[in-house]
């Protein structure tokens, strides 16, 4: 993966993260100690933050892992939808039952 695709991912992960969190783009930048422009950056993948991921992650009150676990962001619906049938081929009754409730209590 290039650098340039890497910044896009990491923004969109830590816009994801962000919202989850209700959180501003000012609170994170507040928590991280940095400029809301910098923030911004970081969000629109201009910036990577390489000397502030721990206080990123930190901020968001993630793990590293986490922070970059990125890779359905990299997938279109239809790729997403095929992954989540092949999981779900591997799955014991007890993992789709779990799962099947997760996303009843969404949908209800």
């Amino acid at each position: 993966m290039n650098n340039a695709k890497l910044k896009i991912l990491l923004g969109k992960r830590v816009q994801e993260l962000r919202k989850a969190r209700n959180l501003t783009q000012q609170q994170v930048a507040d928590r991280m100690n940095i400029d809301i422009r910098n923030y911004r950056r970081i969000e629109r993948g201009e910036s990577f933050p390489a000397r502030n991921i721990i206080p990123l992650a930190e901020a968001l009150d993630v793990t590293l892992s986490q922070l970059y676990d990125c890779k359905h962001l990299e997938l279109d619906e239809a790729s997403l939808r095929e992954a989540i049938k092949k999981s779900a081929d591997t799955m014991s009754m007890e993992q789709l039952v779990i799962i099947y409730k997760m996303i009843n209590s969404i949908y209800n």
